[in-house]
């Protein structure tokens, strides 16, 4: 997959740190190795801008050095430095943007303690494999509802993915554009401190059975990150997921999805709304008729489709922060489309 550079990537001084740490790994190919210039594979380089960089940087020719250890030692010191910098420059930009982090939840069905089997262009699914969540997680708010009890309010673009079953044995997928949960805080506790899938600890994540929540300045490192750890991670989170993750990214990249005009899109765990999508746009997505007018009513996984204007109002009694939010929502999708894709595909294993 073609990756989109960060804004940073495209400034001259970092592609020349790019450019000096490309020539410091040939010239440590050199001196590990007894192979000649015209010998080596240079890629975008010529021998004479191998050349020209030793005479700059003072590195002698190999014949003429009877120890290569010390030179070996500083090459290695000065490329380390380099990564380090331009690892700063990406993460700097990336905090700088309202993409945070990455949500993953393997199944809905799980964290609210109830499977309904629900139904799809008005035929009854028998069977549901999969019930995932991925959002970019904007922020996660505590509100109260009208009853005073505390709300945990996720927001930013999301889907709901599954597979299901209206046959036996003969299995399909559908994808349902949200962009926020909400959920009583006895769930959003029990989501968060659920047992952990692995011994280990990576700052600033949450990784337990329940739920995966990672910053994009965690997923940037991927690299960085202890090799067997990152391997954990991808075999358990990143591959089983992703299906959904697929499904995510060729949503997001849809010119219609996460529209402000779509309005919101709320996957609920309210008591008064419980396992239901709730619609608060005249234009979203999810109450158009699609082959039959039953797809606007339910789905997979959940129990039914409504007005969410009402709870949406509780919550968020500012007409403008609901206006805000939405923008905030539509930006974290460009940033991810610009950014965040090929870092995440850097997980796959």
């Amino acid at each position: 997959m073609k990756s989109i550079p960060l804004d940073i990537e495209k400034t001259k001084n970092y592609q020349e740190a790019v450019r000096t740490k490309k020539l410091l790994e040939l010239l440590r190919y050199y001196y590990q190795t007894q192979e000649k210039f015209d010998e080596m594979d240079l890629g975008d380089f010529s021998i004479r801008d191998l050349l020209l960089f030793m005479s700059d940087y003072g590195f002698p020719k190999r014949q003429f050095v009877e120890d290569v250890k010390p030179i070996l030692d500083q090459i290695n010191e000065e490329i380390k430095t380099l990564e380090e910098k331009l690892k700063l420059a990406r993460l700097r930009e990336i905090e700088d943007k309202n993409l945070n982090s990455l949500l993953i939840i393997p199944s809905w069905s799980e964290l609210i303690g109830r499977k309904t089997l629900g139904f799809y262009l008005n035929r009854p699914v028998i069977e549901i494999r999969k019930d995932t969540i991925i959002m970019l997680n904007n922020e996660i708010e505590i509100v109260l509802d009208k009853l005073e009890q505390e709300i945990a309010m996720i927001t930013g673009p999301g889907i709901l993915f599954t597979e299901f079953s209206l046959d036996k044995g003969k299995f399909i997928t559908n994808v349902r554009e949200i962009n926020m949960l909400i959920l009583p805080m006895e769930l959003f506790e029990k989501m968060m401190n659920a047992p952990p899938i692995f011994e280990g600890e990576i700052h600033g994540s949450t990784i337990n059975e329940m739920v995966t929540l990672i910053p994009f300045s965690i997923i940037e490192e991927a690299y960085s990150i202890q090799a067997m750890l990152r391997g954990v991670i991808s075999r358990n989170i990143f591959l089983p997921n992703k299906p959904a993750i697929d499904a995510f990214n060729n949503l997001i990249k849809d010119t219609h999805s996460f529209h402000v005009s779509n309005g919101y899109s709320i996957l609920s765990a309210h008591p008064d709304y419980f396992n239901r999508l709730l619609l608060t746009g005249d234009k979203n997505p999810n109450a158009i008729t699609i082959g039959d007018s039953s797809y606007s009513l339910s789905s997979a996984g959940i129990a039914s489709i409504v007005d969410g204007r009402k709870l949406l109002n509780e919550l968020i009694p500012e007409k403008s922060k609901q206006e805000n939010l939405l923008l905030k929502i539509r930006d974290v999708k460009f940033q991810y489309i610009k950014t965040g894709e090929s870092l995440i595909y850097d997980w796959m294993p």
